[in-house]
């Protein structure tokens, strides 16, 4: 490429990087936005980087994730970490007197790469250059953050050159984000030489946070992971419970009217922070999925125009039925071949936007067992049907929100797998823990009943206690079920 073209690229670029940063760092009423938990973690890195104290595959960071989940507000206030940062916090105070250590920060949008027909490694030798330095011994303290890499088809390999060169020093850190689907494009060589911290949608928590500036409880989350999910037995959970309750009920009675309503609503993504008017935030949600859809989906794996149009469709199915079937959902696409659906099914989870979960004790054989296929977040399965719920499917919400728990928290830490019970009258869930103990778990609005979890419990292996979310009162059942209110769940 001509480098007459880079440099006018490069200068433009720079020259339109104060304007752009400060539409992303701060709101409309020229306040600066609030920061997700994600934030306090990749400070930490920072810190450790201009410290020298870094980890040498902590010096790539890979930030997946799917559309609207405000990565580039991330890469933007680490941009700008100085404005984020306050000198009571102990932290904080370390990153203000270390960020003198720093030579250079560059934030790029390799979509405009892409868009410019500019490649990672033309660009980036060109960098070098002009700035008069190369990444192989490299004496300046460079932080460099890459936004939506993946627009770069060989984005895996130049990471890893990158990695590779800089092994002699710990002068640069890349901070990197891209759609949910780059950790199936990661090459393994650079899976061993990177860290990749998934970003998830927000939990009630950090919707408090951002929406309504209302911190959590010190802990709690963690407490309430380790009672609910690590305890002996249901004796153990229901004492847990009932000694942190009063804590929780004293800090739900302050917060505002119909919040937890809003949070299933549109709580799952930070631009609600922002937003008053219901309408235009699910037309937020609308566009992130459509994203979803022409940008990211169509990238994994090529399809028909045909069936790429049947998309939106299966999702208002998924979203619109408590219990689904290969069979009625080919019937309704028309779509002729199962293979298709399932490959359909299989790129929207690897899209980021479902969650496949596999019926507990599932078998190969001619029979065809369909996994139940739930919502990263509450919020898409809300968006997708205008917050009009069929009977029998407001429930889902809360199983779309305790999968996001799980993906988020749960899964390696605590839990090994989640399932589900196929059989008729079975329950939302089987957790099976590290050790290989299971969880029985309901879910539900104004839930009451035991009966789902006590038949699931019969035939499952190892079965510790269960616990059914809804109920009105904490409650210890049959010694070896915990009734659980909602609240419990929500501020884990």
């Amino acid at each position: 490429m001509a480098e007459k073209k880079l440099d006018n690229f490069y200068k433009e670029w720079l020259k339109n990087l104060p304007k752009l940063s400060e539409g992303y760092i701060y709101d409309g009423n020229k306040n600066l936005r609030p920061t997700r938990y994600i934030f306090s973690h990749l400070k930490e890195i920072v810190n450790k980087f201009l410290t020298n104290n870094i980890d040498e595959f902590e010096k790539i960071i890979l930030l997946p994730g799917i559309r609207g989940l405000g990565k580039t507000t991330l890469l933007m206030q680490i941009f700008k970490i100085e404005k984020f940062l306050s000198p009571a916090n102990s932290l904080d105070a370390k990153i203000l007197q270390n960020l003198s250590n720093l030579d250079y920060r560059f934030y790029f949008d390799i979509s405009k790469f892409h868009f410019e027909q500019i490649t990672l490694n033309e660009f980036f030798k060109f960098f070098e250059k002009v700035n008069n330095f190369n990444f192989i011994n490299l004496d300046k303290k460079v932080i460099l953050l890459l936004d939506e890499v993946h627009f770069d088809e060989k984005w895996s390999l130049f990471l890893k050159v990158l990695f590779d060169s800089i092994k002699g020093h710990k002068n640069l850190l890349v901070i990197a984000t891209g759609s949910s689907a780059i950790n199936l494009k990661i090459s393994a060589d650079l899976m061993r030489r990177a860290t990749t911290v998934e970003v998830f949608p927000m939990k009630f928590n950090e919707y408090l946070i951002l929406k309504h500036r209302i911190f959590p409880i010190k802990d709690v989350s963690d407490n309430l992971q380790e009672v609910l999910f690590n305890s002996k037995n249901a004796r153990t959970v229901f004492s847990g419970l009932k000694e942190i309750e009063p804590e929780i009920d004293r800090f739900f009675i302050n917060l505002p009217l119909d919040c937890e309503e809003d949070f299933f609503k549109n709580g799952g993504f930070p631009f609600v922070a922002n937003l008053e008017n219901d309408v235009e935030i699910a037309e937020r949600i609308d566009n992130v999925i459509n994203g979803i859809i022409t940008k990211d989906i169509i990238t994994i794996k090529k399809f028909k125009t045909e069936t790429i149009s049947k998309i939106n469709d299966l999702l208002y199915l998924l979203a619109n039925s408590d219990v689904i079937s290969y069979e009625k959902l080919l019937q309704t696409l028309r779509i002729d071949n199962i293979r298709t659906l399932t490959a359909l099914l299989e790129v929207l989870v690897m899209s980021g936007i479902i969650i496949k979960v596999k019926s507990y004790g599932q078998t190969y054989g001619t029979t065809r067992k369909t996994p139940k296929y739930l919502f990263i977040t509450p919020s898409l399965r809300s968006a997708i049907l205008s917050g009009i719920f069929p009977a029998g499917v407001e429930g889902k919400k809360l199983e779309d929100y305790f999968v996001l728990i799980f993906e988020k928290d749960l899964k390696k830490a605590i839990a090994y797998k989640l399932f589900y019970d196929i059989a008729e009258g079975g329950a939302d869930f089987v957790l099976t823990l590290l050790d290989r103990n299971n969880i029985v778990i309901e879910t539900g609005f104004n839930k009451e009943e035991i009966k789902q979890v006590e038949k699931t419990m019969k035939k499952v292996k190892n079965a510790k206690y269960g616990l059914v979310f809804g109920s009105d009162n904490l409650e210890l059942a049959e010694n070896s079920i915990v009734k659980v209110p909602l609240k419990f769940l929500m501020v884990i």
